[in-house]
């Protein structure tokens, strides 16, 4: 009974210890919805408003895509790259970037949106409000 308690308890602890140094959010409540990582950007400013920030960009991010025997119609239209484990396909792609910061006021802390392509991806809490 002891070893299970204090495995319990060290893994706890290590727990607390791996946590990141910002705080992230899975979700958030505005007025009286919760708005959670997945969301539309239009179901976010049909539930929150406009955002009192609102930044955009376009990031290029490649993405590869490993195949043990060539199939054809799985492949992209980059030219294949014959690796030990099989075949590599790359591309890139852009992604649209948007950061939205609301401001609940002084009792709240701000937050922090993130979405990529129009879902939100990271909500991200910020110091509160004026």
């Amino acid at each position: 009974m002891k070893l299970i308690l204090s495995t319990i308890l060290v893994g706890a602890s290590l727990i607390g210890l791996c946590a990141p140094d910002s705080a992230q959010a899975l979700a958030f409540r505005c007025n009286s919805y919760v708005i959670d990582v997945g969301m539309h950007k239009t179901e976010v400013i049909q539930k929150c408003g406009n955002p009192m920030t609102r930044d955009q960009r376009v990031e290029r991010r490649r993405l590869g895509v490993r195949q043990s025997s060539t199939n054809p119609q799985l492949a992209p239209t980059m030219p294949p790259q014959v690796t030990r484990g099989g075949v590599e396909y790359e591309r890139e792609v852009e992604i649209q970037i948007e950061e939205w910061v609301y401001n609940f006021g002084s009792q709240r802390f701000m937050q922090l949106l993130v979405f990529e392509d129009g879902r939100l991806k990271a909500i991200q809490d910020l110091s509160y409000g004026q």
